[in-house]
Parts: structure tokens; C-alpha cells; sequence
């Protein structure tokens, strides 16, 4: 059951220029507290404003006590609460959330789309350095196989001229050992040339005397 609690004296005048006055209400509830709010009656007539629930207390006198405490700046806030509460403030409320959440989604779809098209370019980027990078590696390479081929052919070239002077040393040392065996063993079948025999002194002494 609703118990009417205490009704102000302030006179409260609305953003859109409607004068209210506030009165406080309470019921109970099955754990045997009770609840108060404001109502807000316009005095030009119009739509009365609630707020939810504004205090809890253990009795009705309770309540009244909380009531009688309560400042005009506390009931201007409340006021404020109440019209918040109203159907067209919910739509109105509904609508700037969804419009916010559209213009959020917007705002958001938008930084994606930027931040595809940044991650894009990176990425070719990337690839493009990528690409650089092995055609470079690839120039150094060529550049060390042309190196090292070089090497090789120079090697196989001072190998050859090696091999080469060691034939012709061969075939000079070769041809110098066949004229000494010639100049030593004469023609083939015949010995070589005896040096003239001197004859002695003696043997020309006889030949003399046997002649005389």
C-alpha cells in the first residue's frame, strides 16, 4: 500500500520552464522495509514525474524523518532523475545511444578501413624490400661464383703451365741422357774407338838396333 509522506512548500521550475511541486510517498515490501520516492505534480498542468526509489528505511516514521531533511538543490536533482525516467526521455535517450553506436560504428569501420589500407601498404612494402633484398643476395652470389670460377681458372692454368715445364724438362733430361748412352756405346755391334798405343821407350830401342 502507497502512504503519502510529506508535501514541500519549494516551488521547482524544470529546464523547459514547467513548475512542480514534490511530495514524497512510501510502501513497504515483503522484508518489511520501506521504500520512498518523489512525485513531481506540474502546476499549469501536464504529466506528473516519479523518480524510482530513493531511500530505504526500517519504518514509515523512518521515511517521514528522511523526508523532512531533504534540501531544494536534492529535490532539483531528483526532479531531474524523474524526467529522466519518462517514456520520451527513454525514447530520446534510445535514439542519441543508437546514433552514437552508428556514428561508433562508423568511426570504427573507418579506422579499420585505414588501418587495412596502412597494413596494405606495409605489407608491400615488405614484400618490396624482400624482393630487393634477395636480388641483392643474388648479385653477390653471381659475383662470387664469377669470382671463385676465375680463381679456378687460374689455377687450372698455373696447373697447366707447371705441367708443361715439367714435360719439357723431362723431355730435355730425357734427350741429354740418349746422346750420353750414344757417345758411350758408339754404333750398334761395335765398340768404341781404343785411343793410339804409344809404344815404349824400350820397345823403340830394339826396333832400332834390329834395323842398324
Amino acid at each position: 500500500m502507497v502512504h503519502f509522506v510529506m508535501q514541500y512548500s519549494q516551488v521547482l521550475v524544470a529546464p523547459d520552464h514547467n513548475e512542480y511541486v514534490a511530495r514524497v510517498y512510501a510502501a513497504t515490501h515483503s522484508e518489511g522495509h520501506w521504500d520512498g520516492w518523489f512525485v513531481f505534480f506540474p502546476l499549469r498542468g501536464g504529466r506528473e514525474v516519479a523518480t524510482d526509489r530513493e531511500t530505504t528505511q526500517n519504518s514509515l516514521g523512518a521515511v517521514s524523518y528522511w523526508a523532512s531533511g531533504i534540501s531544494t538543490t536534492y529535490l532539483e536533482g531528483a526532479l531531474q532523475r524523474g524526467r529522466a525516467l519518462l517514456p520520451e526521455a527513454r525514447l530520446a535517450r534510445r535514439a542519441q545511444h543508437a546514433e552514437q553506436e552508428e556514428e561508433l560504428a562508423r568511426a570504427e569501420a573507418t579506422t579499420y578501413a585505414e588501418a587495412a589500407a596502412v597494413a596494405r601498404l606495409e605489407a608491400h612494402e615488405a614484400a618490396q624490400r624482400r624482393r630487393e633484398a634477395e636480388e641483392q643476395l643474388m648479385a653477390e652470389r653471381a659475383v662470387a661464383a664469377r669470382m671463385a670460377a676465375d680463381l679456378h681458372e687460374r689455377a687450372a692454368a698455373a696447373a697447366r703451365a707447371e705441367a708443361r715445364e715439367a714435360d719439357a724438362r723431362r723431355r730435355h733430361t730425357e734427350r741429354r741422357a740418349g746422346k750420353e748412352r750414344r757417345y758411350v756405346s758408339g754404333p750398334i755391334g761395335q765398340s768404341a774407338p781404343r785411343a793410339p798405343h804409344r809404344a815404349s821407350k824400350r820397345q823403340a830401342s830394339v826396333t832400332r838396333k834390329k834395323r842398324s
